[in-house]
């Protein structure tokens, strides 16, 4: 994973919106959106007012209302990506790379969301891709998705805060 892309990016923007995509059901396909309710948690407190977090679930394409009323110059999407790596790995997705029957787990490609916000709000959107071990219904979240969530939750409130 590149950091410091996103660092950069993160110290750059004025309005940031992290978006976590992913079944929670579906063990460490929850990976974006256990991400977010920690930072929800642990950012709670504080006044960020150029700052949403948004648990997208499935369909994050439902939630662009609210992204686009908010209007954040950075978008960063954390999902379960499959590409092969090793369980845990995290890493900056290419969303011109994605392909639908390959990548995410859920049913609009997230490439096509990715142009969607980009063209119409205009953001930067970064993806930030999880490699999961298991994504079956009832799976738990492995301990390497866990130790994922842990690496990108420390990622945020160290440069948000």
């Amino acid at each position: 994973m590149r950091l410091n892309t996103i660092k950069k990016e993160i110290e750059n923007a004025q309005k940031i919106c992290i978006l976590g995509v992913g079944n929670t059901q579906k063990g460490d396909d929850g990976a974006g959106p256990g991400v977010i309710k920690i930072l929800q948690k642990s950012l709670k407190k504080e006044n960020l007012n150029n700052l949403k977090l948004i648990d997208c679930g499935e369909i994050p394409e439902n939630f662009t209302g609210d992204i686009r009323k908010f209007k954040p110059d950075l978008t960063i999407i954390i999902d379960a990506c499959i590409s092969g790596r090793k369980p845990g790995a995290v890493y900056i997705v290419n969303p011109e790379k994605i392909q639908p029957q390959d990548f995410s787990t859920h049913r609009l490609p997230l490439s096509m969301f990715v142009k969607f916000l980009e063209e119409t709000i205009p953001t930067k959107v970064i993806v930030i891709g999880v490699e999961p071990k298991n994504i079956n219904y009832g799976d738990e979240i492995s301990s390497e998705v866990n130790k994922a969530i842990e690496e990108i939750v420390s990622l945020f409130t160290n440069h948000l805060c």
